[in-house]
């Protein structure tokens, strides 16, 4: 490949300059590159932080800069044009990145010959109805309804494929892909689920029950949370989350289906990467 763009998280240290020098080193190769910073911007219900019509259509290769963070939120916003993405370590964990600054020259010499992989992660779609409107986004790693009040369960029924599953009161619920079962799904004592299938986690925060625990369905399988009455017939109100972002407020009797997105994202991977040996010394 020769055709890339840097996207650098400028919360980062020296996330610029790497970026920089990172175009230069490319173009020194006969590559082409171009450099777009990771920029918070907000429409309605629409958070982005890499405008996509800046990557031109013939990009090979998207090398984001930044953490765990960064690729999710590029994941995000370039689904649409299905490029592959390549992440260089400048946070903490960095379970997504392939790279670090220690090693990227080396790395970015191994895309340019053509030494890499691609593995293709599936993505969720989350259709909100919010009163009388709808909403819609995506997520690579997870949706989260949450409560807004500290100290106080909230009520939910949930359906799979339209079938009524079980109601239950806790502080949320997630609904991961096998990329988020390591993330917020792990800390909420969610299984960890390989990111080569196909499947959605769906684990209660919290619940206030002995029964109330995570379950794996199927990647076809769709998801329905209704926000129910609080005590007393009070309305309740909580908050929709997708891979970080609050997306929406919403009140008893509104709801989000979530589904498998028709977006993937592809993350490169170097050739000799592997998913447990990342776990163990990761998540260790």
């Amino acid at each position: 490949m020769n055709r890339f763009c840097v996207i650098a998280n400028t919360d980062k240290k020296n996330a610029y300059r790497t970026a920089m020098a990172i175009s230069d080193y490319l173009k020194k190769k006969g590559c082409f590159c171009t450099v777009i910073e990771n920029i918070l911007k907000k429409k309605d219900i629409n958070t982005t932080y890499t405008d996509s019509k800046n990557i031109s259509e013939d990009t090979e290769c998207v090398i984001v800069l930044g953490g765990d963070g960064t690729m999710i939120q590029a994941a995000s916003d370039i689904a649409v044009k299905d490029i592959p993405i390549f992440g260089i370590n400048l946070g903490g964990v960095g379970f997504l990145t392939e790279s670090d600054p220690e090693n990227m020259w080396e790395d970015i010499c191994s895309l340019i010959n053509g030494h890499y992989r691609v593995e293709k992660r599936m993505m969720l779609s989350g259709n909100i109805m919010a009163g009388e409107k709808g909403y819609s986004c995506i997520a690579l790693n997870d949706f989260v309804v949450s409560k807004r009040d500290v100290g106080k369960l909230i009520g939910f029924d949930l359906y799979v494929n339209d079938v009524f599953l079980d109601s239950f009161f806790a502080d949320g619920i997630i609904i991961s892909t096998p990329t988020g079962s390591t993330g917020y799904n792990l800390s909420a004592g969610g299984p960890i689920l390989s990111p080569q299938i196909e499947s959605i986690c769906v684990t209660p925060i919290c619940p206030h029950s002995l029964n109330d625990r995570s379950f794996v369905i199927s990647g076809e399988d769709k998801v329905l949370i209704r926000l129910t009455e609080g005590k007393n017939s009070a309305v309740d109100n909580a908050i929709i989350i997708s891979d970080g972002r609050n997306v929406k407020d919403i009140v008893s009797g509104d709801s989000v289906k979530v589904q498998k997105s028709e977006y993937y994202t592809k993350i490169i991977l170097k050739e000799n990467t592997n998913f447990y040996h990342r776990m163990r010394t990761k998540l260790n």
